[in-house]
């Protein structure tokens, strides 16, 4: 501990020239404590990885029943399978995105620094020797084209993508209908409505964004702590330092959603089976059995509701309290003359787009658990009514 305590000293000592208290403990959480937990949550993560694909070679080697459908076991490989080629262009779409982002950053900084600021305009050292006003013309347009050429992009991409997902929602729906259709008669399921509608649907509709979200939304998070890293190191450090709390507060969240998707997705098919079985009952059996799971499944709504926005409630909560990092660090290095006022105004700007993107993210890695929840259980579904052979 003294020795962490000490190269916090340097660090404040680098950066800042004082040594002042609320310094020392604000390098110490973005210099020193935030590096030290990423660290060890990318070792935890690397290590339940290998575990879990340890785990399910050994499920895949003593369970021989493979789903005549020869869908793989993961949403994962499900999606490479079918739409790897399409992926590809999404990925190199994606890419083309980071350097236009990386302009509509800059250009705002250099407008305030250089075009501007009256007292440091040298017009020799400008592009064809522009003047001042010229010159500020001759930036908003680079920055007017750059918003143009990032929006287009990515317009391009979210069709695209849009397609993925229409065209995979449609082969998926073709072969359980298939599957179905060439099962006994005695094993067809009443669930086959409720699965080729209603699952279906979000299950596939995530393979659009499989690959297009990690890399624009995660370049985008880079390019933007990039940016902030080339302003000031404090101040791109200083982004991130809360990053860990939300690494650890969404899982557990996320695990509890898992588990009532999962749980509503059976109930749901217990209702439809309780409503095509109906006229078959009593019909006060059949309507006490449909109203209890109408009750269950009103419940399990709540439930999800309620961990949601708890979940989301934190993550903004969160969110909203890196600017204080801003204010602190980047005012205190504006009035020591280590900042510009234009590098911290784009600076806070940029950390919109990057709250978003961040969001983004989280908001994939839900959608990609519900995705995995869904494939598994129509997996089960579909191993349930095939044929053997």
């Amino acid at each position: 501990m003294d020795e962490i305590h000490s190269l916090s000293s340097q660090l404040t000592l680098l950066f800042f020239d004082h040594d002042h208290h609320w310094l020392h403990v604000i390098i110490h959480l973005i210099l020193v404590v935030t590096p030290l937990t990423l660290l060890m949550l990318a070792v935890t993560y690397i290590y339940r990885v290998i575990n879990r694909e340890l785990v399910e070679r050994k499920n895949r080697s003593s369970n021989s029943k493979v789903c005549s459908l020869n869908l793989p076991g993961r949403i994962t490989l499900f999606i490479k399978k079918y739409t790897y080629k399409k992926q590809i262009y999404i990925a190199l779409g994606a890419l083309l995105i980071l350097p236009v982002t990386y302009a509509t950053l800059e250009l705002p900084k250099q407008i305030i620094n250089n075009a501007l600021d009256g007292d440091s305009y040298d017009q020799s050292t400008t592009f064809l020797s522009l003047s001042q006003i010229n010159f500020l013309f001759f930036l908003c347009g680079l920055y007017l084209i750059s918003l143009a050429v990032n929006g287009g992009l990515k317009f391009i991409l979210n069709f695209y993508k849009g397609s993925i997902s229409e065209g995979l929602i449609k082969r998926l729906r073709l072969m359980i209908f298939s599957l179905h259709r060439r099962s006994d008669k005695d094993k067809r399921s009443e669930h086959l409505a409720p699965v080729i509608l209603q699952e279906v649907e979000p299950i596939c509709a995530f393979s659009g964004d499989s690959v297009a979200v990690p890399l624009i939304q995660g370049g985008t998070v880079f390019t933007i702590i990039t940016f902030m890293l080339l302003q000031n190191v404090a101040l791109g450090a200083a982004v991130i330092a809360l990053l860990p709390v939300q690494l650890i507060v969404i899982p557990i969240f996320q695990r509890r959603i898992n588990a009532l998707v999962y749980e509503r997705l059976q109930e749901v098919r217990v209702l439809n089976e309780q409503i095509v079985k109906e006229k078959d009952n009593k019909i006060n059996a059949g309507q006490r059995l449909i109203r209890l799971s109408f009750n269950k499944l009103y419940f399990l709504r709540l439930k999800l509701f309620k961990t949601k926005f708890i979940m989301k409630s934190l993550n903004n909560f969160i969110m909203n309290l890196t600017p204080f990092f801003f204010y602190t660090v980047g005012g205190y290095l504006v009035i020591e003359g280590k900042l510009s006022l234009g590098a911290l105004v784009a600076s806070l700007a940029s950390y919109k787009d990057l709250a978003s993107a961040i969001r983004e993210l989280f908001k994939y890695y839900q959608t990609l658990q519900d995705a995995r929840t869904r494939y598994s259980a129509m997996i089960n579904y579909t191993r349930s009514i095939e044929t053997p052979f």
